[in-house]
């Protein structure tokens, strides 16, 4: 038996925590149909007096036992056993318990000389109950194999029993042919004849019941396994976009691949420095810095509708408008660099106060034409931008060090920022300034940008 805990759901690979989730769900149907089999008890006692009279306290006990055995099995799962071989177990006691209230004599019965021969017991429509059995095992199972075993214990226990009758030497097995209208009428009445050709419709029709629920629930397990695939595809589309974007992708038809040329806005933050201080640290106090810069980054980038392209070693590319464009993208870059900021300059305060160096940020903000698409091969690929604004964006961060300021944009941004967001553009442009004429590495001509604040 495997004791369960809320551990296997958070480690483990993902089918381990998959199978976690279904015993969970299995041991809440446990619940249910100890329930439901007090209910279904309750009724069939009911009924049984009515028919029966006082006779049906022959079979008062078998009904206390069956409710007993769900409630059993329920409460071993509720502390943590849980397993196929315990399930099993317990199927085929209620298996052998109904089956021997189904065909053993009532004495009760018998006493009141109301003789009944063994051989009518299987006249009553008893074998209608193992597909009550079966229904109430399906609540508690999400296993395909489980489900054909019931439905084989229910056949096996039925064979036994007319098995069992057929060592009477007074039950009749042989009917006349339909060429003997008369004497297969008289034989068929006759309370000592045993129907085998009933006997196989029954347990075939339970057997493709059974085989059919079976087929069910390994269709259920797929789909519930796909559905936790997306999700995990989902959550790993949350690294790069943020939660709205997330679902937005998650409603779409139109996969990532097609490539399509459209406006963003592209950023590149960077820290200055970050060799020389990667000689003054342990590697691991180094990645336990970049790791609090990429949090810090990241969560400003996804606070503001911004795309996590890749992170560059000390660096970070964010885009803002993809995968789908919107009317704040400018607004949406400028603000998520002003945060970074503020988030860094929190974060030196917190280095400061032990006794480590401060952070230097530089960022170069861009807008124009990109083209968005999957990039690679079908063994890798990967979601990219790609264009002469990316270079730009890149160029511009990188000559913040020239200038000696902390964030390069261009003009091109600002003027959308302005033409998109009026509203937003004073309060987002504060402390720029213009720079004309800059000249980019690797590029013709020169450029008009704006810069903010000097090199700290």
């Amino acid at each position: 038996m495997t004791k369960l805990s809320s551990g296997v759901f958070e480690t483990g690979t993902l089918d381990e925590r998959l199978g976690a989730a279904f015993h969970l769900h299995e041991r809440e149907g446990l619940k249910f149909a100890a329930h439901l089999r007090g209910v279904a008890m309750f009724a069939i006692t009911v009924w049984l007096f009515v028919l029966l009279g006082h006779a049906a306290w022959f079979y008062l006990p078998v009904t206390i036992l069956f409710v007993a055995s769900g409630y059993l099995h329920f409460v071993l799962a509720h502390h943590g056993l849980r397993s196929d071989g315990n399930a099993f177990l317990f199927f085929l006691f209620d298996v052998v318990l109904v089956t021997f209230a189904l065909l053993a004599p009532n004495p009760l019965l018998t006493a009141e000389a109301v003789i009944w021969p063994e051989q009518m017991a299987f006249r009553f429509g008893g074998f209608n109950y193992y597909y009550m059995m079966i229904a109430i095992f399906l609540l508690g199972s999400y296993s395909a194999r489980a489900m054909l075993f019931a439905g084989l214990a229910c056949l096996i226990a039925w064979s036994a029993g007319v098995a069992w009758v057929s060592t009477f030497p007074s039950t009749i097995f042989e009917i006349p042919g339909f060429d003997q209208p008369q004497a297969r009428l008289d034989r068929f009445l006759d309370p000592l004849y045993v129907s085998l050709d009933l006997r196989f419709t029954e347990s075939l029709v339970l057997l493709l019941t059974t085989a059919i629920l079976a087929t069910a629930v390994a269709r259920s397990r797929r789909l519930i396994r796909e559905q936790v695939y997306a999700a995990r595809e989902r959550s790993n589309l949350a690294r790069y976009f943020p939660p709205n974007i997330v679902e937005e992708l998650a409603g779409h038809d139109r996969v990532l691949g097609t490539v399509r040329s459209q406006k963003v806005a592209v950023m590149f933050a960077d820290m200055v420095g970050f060799t020389h201080m990667a000689e003054m640290v342990s590697p691991a106090e180094l990645i336990e810095m970049l790791r609090a810069f990429h949090r810090r980054v990241e969560s400003a980038i996804f606070d503001n509708q911004g795309t996590l392209d890749k992170y560059l070693g000390d660096g970070v590319l964010a885009t803002f408008g993809t995968p789908e464009t919107g009317p704040a993208d400018a607004a949406n870059a400028m603000r998520c660099a002003r945060e970074i900021f503020k988030q860094v300059d929190e974060w030196n305060e917190r280095r400061k106060d032990a006794g480590f160096p401060s952070v230097r940020l530089s960022i170069g903000l861009h807008y124009g034409e990109v083209v968005v698409g999957d990039v690679g091969t079908e063994r890798r690929l990967e979601f990219a931008v790609i264009g002469d604004t990316v270079n730009v964006a890149s160029r511009l961060e990188e000559s913040t060090r020239a200038i000696g300021c902390k964030m390069v944009v261009s003009n091109d941004l600002v003027e959308a920022l302005i033409a998109d967001t009026p509203e937003q553009a004073e309060g987002l442009l504060i402390g720029l300034k213009p720079f004309e004429n800059l000249e980019l590495r690797g590029r013709d001509g020169s450029i008009n940008v704006w810069t903010l604040g000097g090199a700290e």
